[in-house]
């Protein structure tokens, strides 16, 4: 989506079809522009056409049903990287779960639209009415893992080398 030109109203943006970095870059150098214009119209099409590009930005490995792959090798920071993006998607996948189902889900098959990355084992600890926990692990990595908690848990998850926790919705990882 770009933002292409002005709509047959003034100072309206419209979204086409197109490259998303170049979206944000382009908004960006508008932002001075409508702000001049102290309008609230002006306004309306910039930030629906962020708000898409952001959106898509964020979720389009998770919908196009894939992972996203660890950048290099399955070697130690590559696997962490892929071990904290997983739980970051199951943190979403969860959310628009719980919009849908008024509760969180129990297993990670329950939440179709996630899939984990080639090599990354991600399991819930904990599952309440009120919050969730989970956990990863690479197959490369014994050893070592990440945890995330969500809303209200009875204890917080460790992660397995160093112990380490996280605040409510914060990936933590042991060191590569």
């Amino acid at each position: 989506m770009r933002i292409g030109h002005r709509s047959a109203r003034s100072g309206l943006a419209r979204c086409r079809p197109g490259g998303l970095a170049a979206n944000a870059a382009l908004a960006a150098s508008r932002l001075g522009a409508l702000r001049a214009a102290r309008s609230y119209r002006p306004w309306r099409g910039l930030y629906t056409c962020l708000v898409i590009t952001v959106a898509a930005l964020c979720v389009a490995p998770a919908a196009e049903g894939q992972a996203a792959p660890p950048s290099t090798t399955p070697g130690g920071a590559a696997m962490i990287q892929a071990m904290t993006g997983d739980l970051r998607r199951m943190v979403s996948a969860n959310e628009v779960y719980k919009a849908k189902n008024k509760r969180y889900a129990v297993t990670v098959g329950d939440l179709t639209t996630y899939h984990t990355s080639s090599g990354v084992a991600v399991v819930f600890l904990t599952v309440t009415a009120t919050g969730w926990s989970g956990r990863a692990t690479a197959s490369s990595l014994p050893g070592k893992s990440c945890v995330v908690s969500v809303g209200t848990v009875a204890t917080a998850p460790k992660t397995d080398a160093t112990g380490r926790t996280g605040a409510d919705a914060v990936v933590v990882c042991d060191p590569a």
